[in-house]
Formats: structure tokens, sequence, C-alpha cells
């Protein structure tokens, strides 16, 4: 190399160079690419799974609160002979469950004790007779297993032989108040097809090289896009070649509920490398994966680096000949007069940079972006301005339709009345008011509005103004029957109401009310006891426009109360970060005899507050006494 011209070492190194460069630059775009193409497949990974985890929680959830609004429900429609009418508005709502089982204890019902509605496509099946029929050992083992059990609880998957579909079971008891607590009067049982949330799954997967599957604690899988696995196939019992070049434990990845990602040679895919991603399912003891062949992630950047490669070596070979070119030209007068001074043995080189300018115009181009982003934050900055801003008016104005000047009627001798509200972000949903409809008559309110936040704070006005305008009906039922008819007509966006209405005569302590589906209000008289007012009139309001609601009636006696509270002191956590509940809630109060209601109210309230910092669902207690 030291023996050739100046002008073919010039292109040898500046050929070198550009070799270097090239190959640096589509390494550096294979790595990074890779990363990048990782990263996003996997979060798209992370967003099917999140999907599919959805669909499976929002249809657990739906069944657990179905089967346990029937049998709240049921009982009712028991005594007026329209189970069967219950049963189809419910299974007509909720397509992916197949059949909704109710089983009457024969010591308490007469003389049907099975209902069944089963839905099969488009048709739907109502069955009433004295004893079921189980159409496998499965169905009549776990009957028997949970028959007479108290808590709810879901069955292994099996294939129900009615409509050759695999499901699984979920059980709630029926249980009505008695004069030692409460007596299990039946079962629902509620049947969830995995056949049909396996096409719904092959569904969602349509358009992604891969698949998901998702398989229950034993292993078993419940979903698989090869159908003759799902039931017969076990995760634990795979190859041990599937997992060879893993470091994860099938069995610590279950026992210690983990989430993440790993390699594999799943069969499915005829045992080629292929990268999975795991995780648990919430509300059941399911697991998810989703599982990609690596040739399928890479396929892409395969091809267009192999396709830069190319090109990049074209570009070498012309690079050098244009280089070899360029120098030998420029060189060429150098050259010249090096030939001439070859007697002298002189030594010349050249060596220009030039990137100055290059420099200038990055400076530049820095100066303007920098310059556009200060006022890209300074617009955001106002933008979160007016919206804070907005919240706060919003809640100003909610503060404002609510009652909060007490004593509420300082002229009166013969109540007392006291409440706080407390939402749980700047607005809330919680309701309540109060007010006379005349000399002797209160009408007071307490609600809660599904959802949080602005709408449900918009929809709690509306709700708040309609039962207003309704009031001049007197009697309880009539204006939540009007009430709901008005809701449901100008519902568009499905909120709904729990309300308890009452109306008080305070001269004969007769209190007349009517219950829609919200918390029970306790009755606490001078000596501590506690009564707990049980009766429920119907579904919330907001659902179905020509819904009846009933009403009943108590007594008070002069010095009794009566406290009216939201779900919002049920959900707040205790120590272990369990659920306070209502027994939580009655021994509280209990110590609370002989007081004013605002005395009760704000004790109450300090409890709450020693227990949780930060309530998640907006809090109401309203407190009322009878004076004389």
């Amino acid at each position: 190399m030291v023996d050739k011209s100046i002008s073919y070492r010039l292109s040898f190194y500046i050929s070198v160079a550009v070799i270097i460069v090239f190959t640096a630059f589509i390494v550096a775009y294979f790595l990074f690419n890779q990363r990048l193409l990782r990263e996003n497949i996997e979060n798209k990974a992370i967003g099917l799974s999140s999907e599919v985890i959805s669909v499976i929680n929002r249809e657990i959830i739906t069944t657990k609160e179905v089967t346990a609004s029937i049998s709240e429900q049921i009982s009712y429609y028991n005594r007026n002979g329209d189970e069967e009418k219950l049963l189809r508005q419910v299974i007509s709502k909720y397509p992916f469950l197949v059949s909704i089982e109710v089983y009457f204890d024969s010591a308490f019902y007469q003389p049907n004790h099975y209902h069944a509605i089963i839905q099969d496509g488009n048709i739907i099946k109502y069955i009433q007779k004295k004893q079921p029929d189980f159409s496998n050992q499965s169905e009549e083992d776990f009957f028997l297993k949970i028959n007479g059990s108290v808590s709810p609880v879901w069955s292994a998957p099996y294939v129900w032989e009615v409509t050759e579909q695999i499901v699984v079971s979920y059980f709630h008891p029926i249980s009505e108040p008695s004069d030692s607590g409460f007596n299990v009067t039946g079962n629902i049982i509620a049947k969830f097809s995995l056949t049909d949330f396996n096409a719904a799954l092959n569904h969602i997967n349509d358009g992604i090289p891969g698949y998901t599957c998702v398989v229950d604690k034993n292993g078993n899988y419940l979903t698989h896009p090869e159908e003759k696995n799902i039931l017969n196939a076990n995760l634990f019992s795979v190859s041990p070649n599937v997992l060879s070049r893993s470091n994860i434990n099938i069995n610590r990845i279950f026992e210690e509920q983990l989430k993440g990602s790993t390699v594999a040679y799943p069969s499915t895919l005829n045992n080629e490398k292929s990268w999975v991603y795991f995780s648990p399912i919430p509300e059941s003891s399911w697991y998810l994966f989703f599982i990609m062949p690596y040739q399928e992630l890479y396929q892409e950047l395969y091809v267009v680096t192999f396709r830069m490669t190319i090109f990049a070596l074209l570009g070498i070979v012309l690079i050098f000949f244009l280089v070899s070119y360029i120098t030998r030209k420029q060189i060429e007068p150098l050259s010249n007069i090096t030939s001439r001074l070859t007697s002298f043995s002189s030594p010349f080189k050249l060596n220009t940079k030039n990137e100055v300018k290059q420099v200038a115009n990055s400076l530049e181009y820095l100066k303007v972006w920098f310059e556009q982003y200060q006022i890209a934050r300074q617009k955001e900055e106002l933008n979160n301005y007016k919206h804070i801003r907005d919240l706060h008016q919003a809640s100003e104005i909610q503060q404002s339709l609510i009652k909060t000047s007490f004593p509420a009627f300082p002229d009166r001798q013969d109540i007392d009345l006291y409440a706080i509200y407390k939402p749980a972000q700047i607005v809330s949903g919680d309701l309540f008011d109060y007010y006379f409809l005349d000399e002797e008559n209160l009408l007071f309110t307490i609600g809660d509005v599904s959802g949080k936040g602005i709408p449900a704070a918009i929809f709690m006005s509306v709700c708040q103004t309609v039962i207003k305008n309704n009031s001049y009906y007197r009697y309880p039922h009539k204006i939540v029957e009007k009430a709901n008819f008005e809701l449901c007509t100008s519902n568009n966006h499905q909120y709904f109401l729990t309300l308890f209405l009452g109306i008080m005569n305070v001269k004969t302590g007769v209190l007349t009310y009517c219950n829609a589906a919200h918390t029970f209000p306790l009755i606490f008289n001078s000596t501590g006891k506690l009564t707990e007012i049980k009766s429920t009139h119907g579904l919330p309001l907001g659902l179905y426009p020509e819904k009846e609601y009933e009403e009943d009636q108590i007594i008070l006696s002069p010095g009794d109360s009566i406290i009216l509270y939201t779900d919002g002191v049920f959900d707040a956590l205790n120590e272990k970060n369990m659920l306070l509940g209502s027994k939580w809630f009655q021994k509280n109060l209990i110590n609370k005899k002989n007081l004013s209601p605002q005395e009760i109210i704000e004790l109450l309230d300090d409890d709450l507050e020693k227990i949780e910092i930060s309530p998640k669902d907006d809090i109401c207690m309203l407190a009322i006494k009878l004076l004389s």
C-alpha cells in the first residue's frame, strides 16, 4: 500500500471509511429497529391482552352482578308468578349467558321448584318443573357441592350437553331475612359460554401473526385456536422442548401470579421459536398467553435490512470509482508538481474538512426548535389552567345547589336535621334534599348516581330537579315513578340513580317511603337500638321508563332518628385493605345514642377520616330526628 499512488491510497481510505460508516449505520439501524419493533409488538400484545382481559372481566363481573340482582328480585317475582318475565328480560340482554337456572328450596316454595331459561343462538327456551335434569355428572356434582352454600362460587369448566358448548357456571344463593337472620331459600346458577368466548377471542386475533389462549389455574386450556385442545390439553404437561431455552418455570408463574414474556417453541406453531407474553386475569384464577413466532416478528425487518445491505454494497462500489476519479483529477496538479519535485523527495498531503456550515445550520435549527417548544409549552400550561378553573367552577355551582346551612329549620321545635356532602373528586354524583310539602309533611331524599366526575354531577342536578318538580304528587311511589319516566326519556348516556324518598308527618311520626335500590336506612331510637329498613321497591331510576314502584310505611316515635347514607361509606377501606361494610357502620353508630343529628354525623365522619384519608367514592350522610 505504501508504494501506491496518493490517489489510490486516498480512494482506498475513503472507501474503507464509507464501508465502516455504512456497516455501522446498518447494524445500528437493525438493532434499534429490532428493539423498537419488539417493544411495539410487546405493546400491541399488552394492548391485545388488556382488551381480552377487559372482555373477560366485563363478562365475569356482569355474570356476578346479574346473578346477585336476580337473587334479590326472584322472590318478589315468584310471589307474583313472573319468574319467566324476569329471566327472559335478563338473558336477552346478555348473549354470552347460555342459561340461567333457579332452584327453589321445597321447604319455602310451592309447587314448582326449578325454573330455567336457555339461550341457544336466537332461540330462548323457558323450563319450569319440580326437579332439574342434569345434563352430565359434572353439572350434578357442582350442584350437590354448592347446594345450601351461603357464598357465591365458580365451577370448573365442563361440556354442557344441552347446547354442546363448554361452559363455566356461577352460583349465587337466594337468601331471605328471617327471625334468626337469613335463610338460604334457593340457588341461582348462570352458565357462561367459553365456546362463544373462544370464537370472539379468535376474532380479536384476526390479522395478528400468532395466537392467544386462556388457561385455568390447573393448566387446562379454556380457549385455543385448535378446538381439540380445549379441556383436552394441559399447559403443565407440555413437552420439555417447548421451554428448553427459557428460564421461566410454569408452576412459578401460576403460584406467584407473574406477568412478563419469555421464549418458547410451541407445537401449535411447529416448534418454531416464538415470543410469549403472559398475564394473570383479574376477577378469576385464569391466565392469558399471547404467542408470536420470531420469524413473523422480525420478517419485515429482515427484508428491509437485506435490501439496505444490497444497496449499500452497490453504493460503496460506485463511491469507490467516483472517489477515485475525483481524487485523481484533484490530485493531478499535485502529482505533476510531485513528479517535477521527485529529486527533492518531499511528501505532500491533501486533507481538507469543512463542517462549519453544518454546525451553523444545526445551531440555527436548534434555536428555531426551542422557540417553538417554548410557545407550545405556554399554550399547554394555559389550557391546563383553564381546565382546572372550569372544574372548580363546576364544583362551586354544584355546592350552591346543596343545602349546607344548618340548623335546617331553626323556627321548628318538632324536627332536627343535619347532613354532610363530601365529593371524592372535585364534583360529586351523590344527592340529598329536604323540604316541607306543607306544615306537617317533610319530604327528604338521598341518592347515588352511577359514575363520577362532571357527567355524573350534571345528571345528579337533573335528577334533583326532576324529583322536586314531581313532589306535588305527595305519594313517594308516584313521585319516583314520574321521575323515573322523565329520566328514562332524556337519559341518552344510560346513567341511573339509586334513590330513597320519604315523606314524614312530623305530627304523627308516620313515614311513608319508596326505596329504589338504595342502601337501607337505619332507625336509631333513644335506647341505642338500630333497625334497618330493608324494604326495597324497585330498580334504580333511569333504566326502564314503564317501571312501577311501591311504597311502605313505618311510625317513628319522638326521639327516634333515621340515618341515611350513600355507598361511599362502605367503600372505605380498613387497615387490612378490606371494605368496612354495614357492620362497622352500625357498630360505630350504636355508641352515639341520644345525640343530635349534627353530633351523630360529625362523629361518624371523624371515624371515617381516621380510617381513610382519600375516599374512593363520594360520601353523603343525612340524619333526621323527630323531636316531638
